[in-house]
């Protein structure tokens, strides 16, 4: 299995096994966020929230990451990708979430876009923001429901969490006792009206389908939380990763990043922290993605780090290390 690793300075594949580097790629540059094809893993997008002369910010790899394209959308060229996702109901349909709290669907694997209108009207959207200036909020995270996969969720940095039950053109705002901070979000593939979402603020889980959202800190002693990796459904664990501190103080404080992985296994009802052979430098865990081998879990940080952990995810291997800043990856069979 190859691991195809989405970084500052571009793409780098590795063997999963030996952490050995096969290829490293400068175009796409500057990767944030990656999604696999649910029908064809070879098939990736890249996108990033850095504008570098000459390049897009949107890249497709029909290869397992071997050679790319862009295929920034012409109404996206001034915005940066923040999210992506492929559809696992509709064929060749992928969503991207950008800067400016926008929204696009493509049916033909990323050669055409159109805007999600609808997402432009949402009530009370004048108030989303972002702390760091020029406060421009972005959608951040993209999930559809396991069990109703034409149900999806937009987090947006800083706006909620948003649903559409229509392809993207109609949505509702779940907002009531959130933090508007959003991560990441995710759906429980036990039972839809479970929903989770990582924040700046803490963590957060609905048990009314978005309804209300409460704050599960118990057993948590940090609260700038990111990833989020919800297991099958036979299985009730759930893990994160915190921070101490946003992502401003992990260059000044004398720790970086103090980051902790927290596992649940009561579905989001109290967490564990893990106890780990090492940490993750001055980093921060960036994203998890299911490990189809093992059945665990790979992770990757802000340090440069890639891991592999065990299904229960006490146990964790590096890959790879002293990488450019990790964010995102795919794992290819």
């Amino acid at each position: 299995m190859r691991l195809c690793i989405g970084t500052s300075k571009g793409i780098v594949i590795l063997d999963a096994a030996r952490g050995t580097p096969l290829m490293v790629l400068a175009d796409p540059s500057a990767v944030w966020c990656m999604a696999q094809d649910s029908a064809d893993p070879n098939l990736i997008y890249a996108g990033s929230t850095s504008h570098i002369r000459g390049r897009g910010t949107l890249a497709r790899s029909a290869d397992g990451g071997r050679t790319w394209g862009d295929i920034t959308p012409t109404l996206a060229r001034e915005e940066e990708v923040w999210a992506l996702a492929a559809s696992p109901a509709v064929k060749d349909r992928l969503f991207i979430g950008t800067s400016h709290a926008r929204l696009f669907r493509s049916d033909d694997r990323g050669r055409m876009f159109k805007e999600c209108d609808g997402f432009l009207k949402i009530p009370g959207r004048d108030r989303w923001t972002f702390p760091p200036p020029p406060h421009i909020p972005h959608v951040r995270s993209i999930a559809f429901d396991p069990r109703e996969p034409a149900t999806m969720y937009i987090g947006v940095e800083e706006g909620g969490v948003f649903r559409s039950r229509d392809g993207g053109a109609t949505f509702e705002v779940l907002n009531e006792g959130l933090y508007w901070d959003v991560h990441t979000v995710a759906v429980d593939p036990r039972d839809s009206r479970r929903l989770y979402a990582t924040t700046g603020g803490g963590f957060y889980r609905s048990v009314n389908a978005g309804k209300s959202w409460e704050r599960v800190m118990h057993g948590m002693n940090r609260s700038y939380t990111i990833p989020l990796l919800v297991h099958r459904a036979d299985n009730e664990t759930i893990f994160t990763a915190a921070a101490a501190g946003p992502p401003p103080t992990w260059s000044t404080r004398p720790s970086g990043a103090d980051a902790i992985m927290f596992r649940s296994d009561d579905r989001g009802d109290s967490f564990e922290p893990l106890p780990l052979d090492h940490g993750f430098g001055r980093g921060m865990v960036m994203r998890f993605k299911p490990d189809p081998e093992q059945g665990g879990f790979f992770a990757v940080s802000s340090d440069g780090q890639v891991m592999r952990a065990s299904p229960d995810g006490a146990t964790l291997a590096i890959v790879a290390d002293k990488l450019p800043p990790a964010y995102d990856l795919a794992a290819i069979p």
